[in-house]
């Protein structure tokens, strides 16, 4: 009887220690996951987010090209009126697109980063953008305001939702929607997050539910062969 009641006793005080030490690891993870908040945000404050990227990056409140199937994504801070962002979208991105996009091996997603104190005029064009892709007109209309660039004014939203066959009053309604003007605001600040002060910027990853993560970053125009280098990459580890 004495050797079944010290067995139990042993067995008790040894589920008693495991559950002390589940505790106390979920105590540590949880003041770990503190810190790292912390300092995050004190990078932020002095403008070195980019020292405490996290792990994983949200692709959420982004328009997105591509079959949502893909294991690969490619997420785009732009600037409308960025003369560097123009020339990727014209010299670059075409080819991506037909080699990468339309065939379902990596998903495209696109956020805003216009720079106010270079391009005054970019954040309207963003908006624009915004509103146009709640019709479905995304691409085109993004293809539109490279083309226009900084010469892009009020009048040409006209010609805009002519080309693209969209409903005028829902349009115009949109473009002073405050809940698309936040969208613009929140994709800036996960940009200044991330520490990106500069457009195009690039984020190439693998998808993990609505993030990236096991990503690479890209800054500038670069070339056709500097992304698919990326991808190809990607792809042969994540088939």
């Amino acid at each position: 009887m004495k050797k079944l009641i010290i067995v139990a006793l042993v067995a008790f005080l040894s589920a008693c220690q495991t559950t002390s030490d589940t505790t106390e690891i979920e105590q540590l993870k949880a003041e770990i996951k503190q810190l790292k908040h912390i300092q995050a945000l004190v990078a932020q404050k002095v403008g070195l987010g980019e020292l405490v990227r996290p792990d994983e990056i949200s692709i959420t409140n982004g328009q997105r090209v591509g079959e949502e199937s893909a294991n690969i994504v490619l997420l785009e801070f732009t600037d409308l009126h960025c003369p560097f962002c123009a020339t990727y979208h014209k010299n670059v991105w075409p080819q991506i697109k037909a080699d990468y996009v339309d065939t379902g091996k990596v998903l495209f997603v696109g956020k805003e980063l216009p720079l106010p104190k270079l391009h005054p005029r970019a954040a309207y064009a963003a908006v624009t953008l915004r509103c146009a892709a709640k019709q479905g007109a995304y691409s085109d209309t993004k293809n539109y305001l490279f083309e226009k660039g900084q010469k892009f004014a009020e009048s040409d939203l006209t010609e805009i939702t002519t080309l693209n066959n969209l409903d005028v009053e829902v349009f115009e309604a949109c473009l002073k929607d405050v809940s698309v003007h936040n969208a613009i605001t929140s994709s800036l600040l996960d940009a200044k997050k991330l520490g990106f002060a500069s457009t195009p910027t690039f984020i190439i990853g693998v998808r993990k539910g609505d993030a990236i993560t096991d990503y690479e970053i890209v800054n500038g125009a670069g070339s056709v062969e500097s992304f698919t280098d990326i991808f190809d990459k990607l792809l042969a580890k994540n088939k």
